[in-house]
């Protein structure tokens, strides 16, 4: 149990100072950072909050969505208000086809995180946790930063359940173009996951007609 304790104080003076040791964690290192104090938030939406690491800005946001980038990188940032307010539960199972999969659990709350490799060599990151979902798509010397920049977000999402009730009881939540319904068990329904993959394909199919020519 203290050796435990000891690693976690080591792993948060990491990720505070951000030095280069961050390389060095093993994805199962850089989850249990959830079990980290998580930060105050200081990005503040209507019926949720949450926090923005130094050195990510938001380029652009809706109702429950949110799209941020560093170094020309870009976090697809989405929040299920209706079924955080739902309390849906999440099921899901790790898969041997990917890089890495994990089911996590914390405090009641669970998701799950998936690291895929795609054609063009760069690596897709698809995080759900608390009730939101971030994916980013990065280089894999990059895979650890984007992993510790996409927890600190969602373990720091805070809901205000009376805004959210009225926002359902408005109608401002109901079967818009934002809501994905993430939480459904077929997870085919991810609009973000697939404009992804798509842009990826789309670039790579420019670079093969350019390399004709």
């Amino acid at each position: 149990m203290k050796i435990k304790k000891i690693f976690l104080i080591l792993l948060m003076l990491i990720v505070i100072s951000g030095c280069t040791n961050v390389n060095d964690l093993t994805y199962d290192n850089i989850i249990n950072t959830l079990s980290l104090k998580a930060k105050n938030p200081n990005e503040f939406r209507k019926g949720y909050q949450y926090y923005v690491p130094k050195g990510l800005l938001i380029e652009e946001s809706g109702t429950n969505y949110a799209i941020l980038s560093s170094n020309g990188i870009n976090y697809y940032l989405y929040v299920d208000l209706v079924s955080y307010f739902n309390k849906n539960r999440l099921s899901y199972e790790n898969s041997d086809n990917l890089v890495y999969s994990e089911h996590i659990k914390y405090q009641n709350k669970t998701g799950y995180v998936e690291i895929k490799l795609l054609e063009n060599n760069k690596y897709l990151i698809e995080i759900m946790y608390n009730y939101a979902k971030i994916e980013v798509m990065v280089e894999e010397n990059l895979i650890n930063n984007a992993l510790l920049n996409s927890i600190s977000i969602l373990n720091s999402i805070r809901y205000n359940d009376s805004t959210i009730e009225r926002m359902l009881n408005d109608d401002e939540l109901s079967y818009t173009e934002e809501n994905y319904e993430l939480f459904d068990d077929d997870k085919s329904n991810s609009n973000i996951l697939n404009s992804t993959v798509e842009e990826v394909e789309d670039e790579e199919e420019v670079k093969d007609t350019d390399f004709i020519n």
